[in-house]
């Protein structure tokens, strides 16, 4: 998640293209101007996004099988509704 943002920073950077936080917050490139670079990093940044996308997705289906299907109590430990399986 921290890598993510400092990627796309530096990809763009790698391009040439301004990063403009505000009307008044433009940040300073990170990297320099390199078309070989910039399609490195862009692979690099849409792979590690994908795999987030993935990390989440997989965190919810987790999420969903302990309520659902084992019906442990975990999920409503994690959702602040009950106690742990461990302290009954």
């Amino acid at each position: 998640m921290l890598a993510l943002p400092l990627l796309g920073w530096a990809m763009l950077s790698a391009g040439g293209f301004p990063v403009q936080m505000t009307p008044a917050l433009q940040l300073p490139p990170i990297a320099p101007v390199d078309p070989l670079l910039y399609a490195w990093l862009r692979w690099l940044h849409g792979s590690l996004a994908f795999a987030l996308f993935a990390l989440v997705l997989l965190h919810i289906a987790a999420a969903l099988y302990h309520a659902w299907v084992r019906r442990d109590g975990v999920f409503s430990a994690m959702a602040g509704r009950g106690r742990s399986p461990r302290e009954e």
